[in-house]
């Protein structure tokens, strides 16, 4: 960070400190919700955002060795929150995908986040909402991480 503008520090130091509310909201959501740790509710958004994939694309995704991500999505599948499906195409290749029962949990945290989310935006002039939405569309693709 040390190499970059003034400018862009300021902006990631104003974006870092909003973002921690949202990590509040999610946090508190989740601490409603019984028997599911952060790291497996980490494995679970990323299954969901960008599965069905394979193991070690789901690795790639959330930075882990596929051991460690194996032993998590065995945990999950035990759970019925992940499943495990031979791929279309190659009866050898396993998918992962989310199941029904994750898919109403991940519903849940985000119906509240989207309900705080929305009475926040909802004090903002219209304009405001389709500038912000549009940045951070923009922001987001910039920070996927570069999987394949």
């Amino acid at each position: 960070m040390f190499d970059l503008p003034a400018d862009v520090k300021e902006s990631a130091w104003l974006i870092e400190e909003a973002s921690l509310l949202w990590t509040e909201v999610t946090l508190d959501a989740v601490a409603e919700m019984d028997d599911l740790s952060l790291t497996a509710l980490r494995h679970l958004l990323a299954a969901d955002r960008h599965g069905p994939l394979k193991l070690s694309a789901l690795a790639c995704q959330l930075g882990l060795s596929a051991s460690a991500t194996g032993r998590m999505v065995d945990r999950l599948v035990t759970l019925d929150l992940l499943k495990r499906s031979p791929a279309t195409h190659s009866r050898r290749e396993v998918r992962i995908e989310v199941t029904c029962r994750g898919h109403e949990i991940l519903e849940q945290l985000r119906s509240v986040r989207r309900q705080r989310i929305g009475e926040a935006l909802n004090k903002l002039p219209a304009a405001d909402r389709h500038t912000l939405t549009r940045l951070l569309q923009q922001l987001t693709a910039a920070a996927e991480p570069p999987c394949e």
